[in-house]
């Protein structure tokens, strides 16, 4: 499991952006497991790392999802973390930690995207190692062309079979992510 001084470590601010850290006195009051608020506090978010994701505005709110926008109470157990893309809300389910989005185009229907926390950010690590892999092979633009070879796509699929067998299961967030890279 990916601990927060290594994710610090791993992740190239010079290249990548910053991350965003929350102050632990800020997270006490929270349900959630030491762990979590100590990868929080230590390790942190990257303030938008690929795949388009953002968690710029997750310090400021980081409370149930239902406090921040008019969702019915059924969505208390969600707090908000960032937004995909999409603008679909990335949140932290209170009683199990597993990070999910809820699909604002299917009536904020929840999709799984990584079992813990520690998982997710090693899973982004994956993913912008990928970019790097494809970068170096087929140029700056790779990426943004989708020109990244099936075998770099195959190697960042075992990867995040690695960190969190659940997580490119069908339907998934980051099983949709490698099903757009081969597009």
């Amino acid at each position: 499991m990916l601990l927060p001084e290594e994710f610090n470590r791993n992740w190239d601010v010079n290249k990548n952006g910053p991350l965003l850290k929350f102050l632990y006195d800020d997270l006490i009051e929270t349900p959630f497991s030491e762990e979590f608020k100590r990868f929080l506090s230590l390790g942190g978010l990257p303030e938008t790392p690929p795949p388009y994701l953002d968690f710029t505005s997750s310090q400021s709110s980081f409370k149930p999802i239902t406090s921040i926008f008019d969702m019915s109470e059924a969505f208390r157990k969600y707090w908000l973390l960032g937004s995909t893309g999409s603008g679909d809300p990335i949140c932290i389910i209170e009683n199990n930690e597993r990070i999910v989005y809820l699909n604002n185009g299917d009536e904020y229907k929840e999709v799984f995207i990584n079992s813990s926390i520690n998982q997710f950010a090693e899973c982004i690590l994956l993913f912008s190692e990928m970019i790097d892999k494809a970068v170096q092979i087929n140029g700056e633009d790779a990426f943004i062309d989708n020109d990244i070879p099936e075998y770099v796509i195959e190697w960042l699929k075992e990867e995040l079979k690695r960190v969190d067998s659940n997580c490119i299961k069908e339907g998934s967030f980051w099983d949709i992510e490698i099903e757009n890279l081969y597009e």
